[in-house]
């Protein structure tokens, strides 16, 4: 196509040659508007000449057409292009030129995880806030006395992610978050969402730790914590929490104590080891946070906390209390062995065990009386709150003193029927002690003889009389929602609310 210059349209409605000008000279000169001519287009075949110019091999002097003759028709042309042997292979000489078909574009489908939408970009940065609220409403009170208490809590590793979608982590804080939000707001298709998450997140944590070095970080703990809750929540099955727990308690062991001394790992090891115990007792087997490597790590995270300018009586008295409940599985588990074995050699081990369990029972007994007191004084007003509650606000004081109180409460009868297990010549003394630590609303005989139903989850009999029998607390039956404080009163009483342990007279 080869543009063809014209002059004006007066000049060619007048037949005059026209200079091109702008206004040209002939209507400058007549004093008229001078407009220029429409473009015209005129066709020429330029393709045979093309063609002859970049062909792969010269023209032989035989086929090449005379100088006078007429250029063959684009029709022609075209016939004999297709019906040419293709160009044959070689290096480029001159002018010769090997065109290479140019690939069309592919339209590519809409991948998230490569260009994120609107929406999933602004539940992104929403996920914090989100979480926020799930931790406020299922932690409040065990959140709120740890959140000082560890260089990076829970709710600052979350924030610090923000917008990362891609990992098993992230898409188990979804699940927690959508199961929330619609227990929250009673939509089915959140719940449905939450459990995809969760299978998701399940399996991109099997091919984290299937390295051990992808295995010791903090994303393969981490995530096997938030679908440990996200489990006890649902309870798909009645033992899957238990699972999550063996799990975690790989993950730990591997890891190593030091681990858990700064960062992020200290938050991780603190909000699961009242779980630990629970599990441990359920299972009927000894807590290995009682082996000396980790009793260290304990008394470490006491002394820094000790240290801190808010450290208060609630951390002190919970890390001393947990230190000595850490222990109850343990007896639990000797005190079974040992009725297994003949009474002659029972007679050899009995004192030093009962010796043992006593001065864990003095030790609890002490500390619950502490907290008392310390509670009687502050709300008699002899104490300052702040001075007391430390880094705990005030609105969690009543919540968080009932819990505490109650998991120890709780160890302290455990210890009770174990002494009476072997001791039964002070069944008729232990009673009145707990009745003097439950109050006057408790029942009056609490080591009474009580029918049980075998649990899927009950450890095996004791032998001998009477017979000691573990029930989880934590079933599909029991569990209770992300919208209540379960989970608060599962870690705030250091696991004692996840079971049930009862002396049963055998005939």
């Amino acid at each position: 196509m080869v543009r063809v210059p014209r002059g004006c349209q007066a000049c060619a409605d007048a037949h005059l040659q026209c200079d091109g000008k702008s206004p040209c000279g002939h209507c400058k000169g007549r004093l008229v508007p001078c407009f220029s001519q429409a473009r015209t287009f005129k066709f020429r075949n330029e393709g045979p000449g093309l063609q002859q110019r970049y062909r792969s091999s010269p023209p032989s002097s035989s086929t090449s057409p005379p100088s006078n003759s007429t250029p063959p028709s684009a029709a022609s042309t075209a016939t004999t292009t297709t019906s040419s042997p293709p160009p044959r292979p070689g290096p480029a000489r001159g002018r010769d030129v090997q065109f290479a078909p140019v690939p069309l574009p592919v339209p590519l489908p809409m991948d998230e995880t490569v260009s994120p939408s609107l929406t999933v970009t602004a539940v992104a940065a929403q996920q914090t806030q989100v979480f926020t609220n799930y931790v406020l409403t299922a932690f409040p009170c065990f959140f709120k006395c740890t959140e000082t208490r560890v260089p990076v809590n829970w709710v600052e590793y979350v924030d610090r992610r923000r917008g990362a979608m891609n990992s098993c982590f992230d898409w188990a804080i979804r699940a927690c978050t959508l199961a929330y939000s619609g227990a929250l707001y009673n939509i089915p298709e959140f719940h449905e969402a939450a459990r995809a998450f969760y299978t998701r997140s399940l399996r991109g944590l099997a091919s984290l730790i299937a390295d051990e070095s992808t295995a010791k970080s903090d994303e393969a703990l981490s995530t096997a914590i938030v679908l440990a809750v996200f489990e006890k929540h649902h309870c798909t099955e009645p033992q899957a929490w238990i699972h999550h727990a063996h799990g975690i308690r790989a993950l730990l062991k591997l890891r190593g104590p030091k681990a858990h001394l700064h960062g992020f790992g200290r938050a991780m090891y603190i909000v699961y080891r009242p779980i630990l115990i629970a599990a441990a007792l359920i299972e009927g087997e000894a807590c290995f946070l009682e082996e000396p490597e980790w009793h260290s790590l304990n008394e470490q995270i006491s002394t820094d906390n000790a240290k801190l300018p808010d450290s208060s009586l609630y951390t002190d008295v919970v890390d001393r209390g947990l230190r000595e409940i850490i222990k109850i599985p343990g007896y639990v588990k000797r005190i079974r062995e040992l009725l297994a074995l003949p009474l002659t050699q029972r007679a050899k081990l009995e004192p030093p065990l009962l010796q043992s369990i006593q001065a864990t029972r003095a030790a609890l007994r002490g500390i619950h009386t502490e907290f008392g007191v310390s509670i009687s004084m502050l709300r008699a007003g002899h104490a300052k709150p702040r001075g007391f509650i430390g880094p705990l606000p005030e609105f969690f004081f009543e919540g968080y003193s009932a819990h505490v109180t109650r998991g120890v409460h709780s160890a302290l009868l455990i210890l009770d029927y174990l002494v009476v297990m072997l001791d039964p010549s002070q069944r008729s003394t232990l009673p009145k002690e707990s009745l003097q630590l439950c109050g006057p609303s408790s029942p009056t005989d609490t080591l009474s003889p009580t029918p049980s139903d075998d649990s899927p989850m009950t450890p095996p009999g004791s032998p001998g009389q009477p017979q000691l029998v573990v029930e989880s607390l934590i079933t599909p039956t029991l569990k209770q929602g992300p919208t209540t404080d379960w989970m608060d009163q599962l870690t705030s009483t250091m696991g004692m609310d996840g079971v049930r342990v009862r002396i049963v007279d055998v005939d």
